[in-house]
């Protein structure tokens, strides 16, 4: 996996040999993963194909990251992810055919009702910011990127030290490192001062809004912004992060007494889920559910976040039980090359690795999940979103 630390949030920033920032059209991180797997001889995809080979590619928040997974061909596979990535082509004509192909890939996630709501809710958290727009870009947008606006970006963030590299397989560790750096060895890249990044600023959330799509049932989604200083010590970081997951599993997860009851009274079904992201630049909660009733759901949800310290279900024999269940995943998630490496790719948490979590787990009680909660929650802003039936 080929990683660089660049992703939709990043639209605005200084420019090789440049001075001042300059803006760039949503969704250009997106475009870029795009087209680097299309070359002059053609589309890298079928290369790694021919050596037995699957790859993909993905855009998130903050990266952007290149991958294979093979049985056979280690060698000759490192070598054109490498490759490939750090050679860059682009012409107007290529571009003008991406637009198209991705405005597509727009249209279909528009016919998402879950997506929608995601995204419908992220925009209410953080309007008038990064955050607020689809990774992928608009059609408008889509359609003002040109080769030159691509070239500027990957000048920038496709310089090697914005980057990582990690592989995980049946290989030589020295000879694997030494075939690395032989390939990088021949490779020039021009000195890369450190990036100057536009910070995210967002305006105040707006809560209570809803769309209306072909759905057969309300979809809700109620959106915790986190407003609290986060530190910048990697195992506090990787702890807050774990508290609060906890937190919300504590409060709702299905080994709660709460799920139940909501479950049994029809205020939720199966799609009910929430999740914790974070990261350096942004924090924030979601929980989400397909529901008749989303105010009466809304306000139950927001009086269990209030009131959590007298929940039954906030003790250390839930904790427990979470832990080991969590502990459960961790240990069958190992058997998956690609989410170990993306594990080690987010580079979040400076020097911790993924397998420093079982012993930080470990290490985590009810009272430090309570100070983090505590933390989280008191700066944090609410706004529900709702998806209505048309």
């Amino acid at each position: 996996m080929f990683t660089t630390n660049f992703g939709s949030l990043d639209t605005s920033f200084v420019p090789l040999g440049e001075s001042e920032f300059q803006t760039f059209p949503e969704g250009i991180a997106h475009f870029l993963e795009h087209k680097l797997f299309e070359k002059e001889e053609g589309d890298v995809m079928y290369k790694f194909g021919a050596l037995g080979a699957q790859t993909n590619a993905f855009t998130s928040f903050s990266r952007t990251s290149y991958l294979f997974s093979t049985r056979e061909n280690s060698y000759e596979c490192t070598e054109l992810l490498l490759d490939f990535v750090q050679k860059p082509y682009f012409t107007k004509e290529n571009v003008e055919k991406e637009q198209g192909i991705i405005q597509q890939e727009i249209q279909m996630y528009q016919d998402d009702s879950d997506w929608r709501l995601f995204a419908g809710l992220l925009e209410k958290m953080y309007p008038d910011s990064p955050l607020a727009a689809d990774i992928a870009g608009t059609p408008a947008t889509i359609n003002a990127i040109t080769a030159d606006d691509l070239y500027k970006n990957y000048e920038v963030f496709y310089h090697p030290k914005n980057m990582n590299l990690f592989l995980t397989g049946p290989f030589d560790i020295e000879m694997m490192s030494d075939f690395v750096r032989s390939n990088q060895a021949k490779k020039d890249f021009a000195d890369l001062a450190e990036i100057q990044r536009k910070e995210i600023k967002a305006s105040e959330p707006i809560s209570g809004e809803s769309l209306e799509l072909e759905v057969a049932m309300p979809k809700f989604a109620l959106g915790l912004r986190g407003e609290d200083q986060l530190s910048s010590d990697s195992k506090t970081l990787f702890k807050y992060k774990l508290a609060n997951q906890l937190f919300l599993d504590l409060l709702f997860g299905r080994t709660s007494q709460r799920y139940e009851e909501l479950y049994n009274s029809g205020l939720i079904d199966d799609s009910f889920g929430f999740s914790f992201d974070l990261d350096k630049r942004f924090h924030f909660a979601v929980l989400t559910a397909d529901t008749e009733n989303p105010q009466i759901l809304g306000q139950t949800l927001q009086e269990a976040i209030k009131s959590y310290k007298i929940d039954r279900d906030f003790s250390e024999e839930h904790l427990d039980l979470l832990k080991r269940e969590m502990l459960g995943d961790y240990f069958s998630s190992l058997n998956s090359l690609e989410y170990i490496a993306n594990q080690f790719s987010s580079e979040i948490y400076g020097d911790l690795t993924f397998f420093d979590f079982p012993e930080i787990l470990k290490e985590l009680s009810l009272s430090e999940i309570e100070k983090f909660a505590d933390q989280f929650i008191s700066e944090m802003k609410k706004v529900e979103f709702t998806i209505l039936p048309k």
